[in-house]
């Protein structure tokens, strides 16, 4: 039944409409906390492929909704959320100006809200790729 939910809410952010696509964001942040990790992991993969790739209208929805997950989730969760959006975040910094903002911004509140676990598990973001792509 959850994955059934969670993959509504998937569906909902391709809708056309925004007001629906901003609804499916505005839920998907209520329930964060309270659904299993694989499906949690599945929506903010979403989250961040569209705030990469996604239109320039509802890109600060999905990052806002991907930085209060964040600011939601335990540390348990935290190791697999990292690993699904870091790569689709360090491609976006070679993108737009606008994009490389947003993708700042969450990583930002990654090493802001797990700092330390970061710093216990330096494997799951690679420094020196990091430095290159943050402009000087």
């Amino acid at each position: 039944m959850e994955k059934r939910i969670c993959s509504a809410f998937i569906s909902h952010l391709d809708d056309k409409s925004l007001d629906v696509q901003g609804n499916a964001v505005k839920c998907i942040q209520k329930i964060a906390s309270r659904i299993r990790e694989k499906n949690l992991i599945m929506i903010v993969e979403k989250m961040a492929e569209r705030v990469v790739e996604g239109e320039k209208e509802t890109r600060d929805i999905y990052s806002l909704a991907i930085r209060s997950i964040i600011s939601e989730i335990n540390e348990e969760y935290a190791t697999a959320m990292i690993k699904a959006v870091y790569t689709k975040l360090i491609k976006g910094m070679s993108a737009s100006d606008e994009v490389r903002e947003e993708c700042l911004d969450i990583l930002a509140e990654i090493f802001k809200r797990f700092g330390a676990l970061l710093l216990k598990n330096a494997a799951l973001v690679n420094k020196d790729e990091l430095m290159k792509v943050i402009p000087e």
